[in-house]
């Protein structure tokens, strides 16, 4: 059962750093869209060109969707990314759903496998924190999935 966030509505104008300074600049991305739309943001999806990808995957886009709560002292974030070509989902979420991982936790699932774990970021920026996850997925997570974890 997912713990749902501590309150409070998106920020907007973080919503629109992060499609401008991260999703609209990676390459592997083919659209982002605000979620319902751009009047009432609550979540930004980030379809991935499957030919793009390495390996490829397809026919279906693999979404990355972003759901980010401003707060203090630590903000509350989901970074989901699924795949319905694979069946494989992965997510880096900072919430309370899992205290005995610490402040920040990856998930994934892929059929009957499933793991998760604690992580840290390197930086407090959200902007940053979602190239650093995007890194992750691109350079180790995907590819780690493709070899069998």
């Amino acid at each position: 059962m997912s713990v749902p966030h501590p309150g409070g509505d998106p920020n907007a104008h973080l919503y629109e750093q992060l499609k401008r300074d991260v999703l609209d600049r990676v390459p592997y991305v083919a659209t982002v869209e605000y979620l319902p739309n751009d009047v009432e943001a609550k979540q930004l999806k980030a379809t991935f060109e499957p030919t793009r990808l390495d390996p490829p995957t397809g026919p279906k886009s693999p979404e990355l969707i972003v759901t980010w709560y401003r707060q203090s002292p630590h903000d509350w974030f989901r970074v989901n990314y699924s795949d319905p070509n694979t069946g494989f989902h992965a997510g880096w979420h900072q919430d309370e759903d899992h205290p005995d991982l610490g402040r920040a936790h990856f998930q994934y699932s892929a059929g009957e496998a499933e793991g998760r774990w604690g992580v840290t970021f390197e930086h407090e920026t959200p902007s940053l924190i979602l190239w650093e996850i995007i890194e992750e997925l691109l350079e180790d997570v995907l590819p780690e999935f493709h070899q069998g974890f």
